[in-house]
């Protein structure tokens, strides 16, 4: 009995010691991890602060509709080294549209004249009957515009073999929904300040296809804070000419330039005669202002004449041939201050050809500074040119005298110092 109560003592305290030994191992083990835990936490907190977007990454590849390889959305720049962009520079927008490609007289005329330019629309784009854009473009070009403080605009147009295919993309509401989003994937992939929409010699029929088309693209654009820009026919009363499909109220309201081409009076269809009379472009400017807020309203700008055959077509002519034929001929230069219907303010000449008799009309410094005082005394926009590297270099220093120091911007500049003003 004495031997049995010895012996459960002896194992009840090999027990409990082995129960202390754990209790021990368990109480370090406790303190190590306590010792450990802020470690662990500080590095919790450091992985959660370097998170994948603690580093910018580059913006998403959009799809391009076009056949040109895609370019990445240009991330925005240092505001400590951003480009000035305040337009108009010269008080009233000048705006230029180029050919396809930046060369020859277009580029050189394009750097003899950046610091008052404001936009240049290069005719890059055209679609299909699918409303997919097609052509050709220029980074060097966007990135040399956008360091001359130049916003680039490039063209949409349908001046092409078969200008119809833009009727299937208008009319069409799902493709045209399509062609408004390509358009804007284009512009934003691209780093452009807008798009221009030229459109041209489209039927009546279209006029609310085209109404919604610029609803459509104006509201799109501009919610992505990108300009729209349309090239439109000369009219001067709604239904007007070619521009009957053109609804300037509704385009006035969803575009930011109203560019009217106030040329092709005579064209090379027709018979010789003024390119851009001055009483036709005074009746266009009133009854655009009537329409349009007056500072959209952009006058169109020929750089270039026309030579005209006894019969036949005319052939559109940069100043550069025209002077030679001048000076080959030894044509005598004429200037029609008037005619019948109002001033004209155009100059002519004839030549000897094989053909026999032909006929060039083209513009002249005066007549360029008579458009500008149209602008100035309706107090539009600015003028829109067509097209640069067509024009005789003294058309810039028309422009440079005439609108660049414009006496009524240094007066509205100062009305708001004058009391009761």
């Amino acid at each position: 009995m004495i031997r049995r109560s010895s012996f459960n003592t002896v194992a009840l305290g090999v027990i409990y010691l082995v129960a202390l030994t754990v209790a021990g191992a368990l109480i370090v083990q406790t303190l190590s991890l306590a010792r450990t835990l802020p470690d662990v936490r500080a590095a919790a907190a450091t992985a959660a602060f370097a998170s994948p977007t603690s580093a910018p990454t580059a913006a998403p590849m959009i799809v391009l509709p076009t056949p040109v390889p895609p370019t990445p959305v240009p991330t925005a720049a240092d505001p400590q080294t951003a480009p000035v962009s305040y337009h108009p520079k010269s008080g009233r927008y000048i705006v230029v549209w180029l050919p396809p490609d930046f060369e020859g007289g277009a580029r050189e005329s394009f750097f003899a004249n950046a610091d008052i330019i404001d936009d240049i629309s290069p005719f890059w784009y055209s679609t299909d009957a699918g409303g997919h854009l097609f052509g050709t473009r220029n980074d060097e070009l966007v990135r040399i515009a956008h360091e001359h403080n130049i916003r680039i605009i490039p063209s949409v147009h349908n001046v092409t073999a078969n200008p119809g295919l833009v009727v299937t993309v208008l009319r069409n509401p799902t493709i045209r929904a399509r062609h408004v989003q390509n358009i804007i994937d284009e512009v934003l992939a691209c780093g452009y300040d807008g798009i221009d929409i030229d459109y041209e010699s489209l039927g009546p029929s279209l006029r609310g296809s085209f109404s919604a088309f610029i609803t459509e693209l104006g509201t799109g654009l501009h919610q992505r804070g990108k300009l729209l820009t349309v090239a439109v026919h000369a009219k001067d009363s709604d239904y007007g000419g070619m521009g009957g499909f053109q609804d300037w109220a509704v385009i006035g309201k969803y575009a930011d330039q109203v560019r009217i081409m106030t040329y092709d009076y005579h064209w090379r269809g027709s018979g010789p005669g003024p390119v851009a009379p001055a009483y036709w472009i005074n009746a266009v400017a009133e009854y655009a202002r009537q329409v349009v807020e007056p500072s959209k309203v952009m006058i169109g700008i020929h750089f270039y004449g026309y030579d005209w055959p006894p019969d036949g077509n005319a052939i559109p002519r940069p100043w550069s041939v025209i002077e030679d034929i001048i000076n080959a001929q030894g044509s005598t230069v004429n200037f029609m201050e008037r005619n019948g219907s109002g001033p004209v303010e155009e100059s002519y000449f004839s030549y000897r050809s094989a053909q026999g008799i032909r006929q060039v009309w083209f513009m002249t410094e005066t007549g360029l500074a008579s458009k500008i005082k149209t602008v100035q005394a309706m107090d539009l926009a600015g003028i829109a040119i067509w097209q640069l590297g067509y024009e005789k270099p003294a058309y810039w220093q028309t422009v440079r005298d005439n609108m660049v120091e414009d006496p009524t911007l240094v007066q509205r500049a100062l009305n708001p110092l004058i009391p009761d003003h």
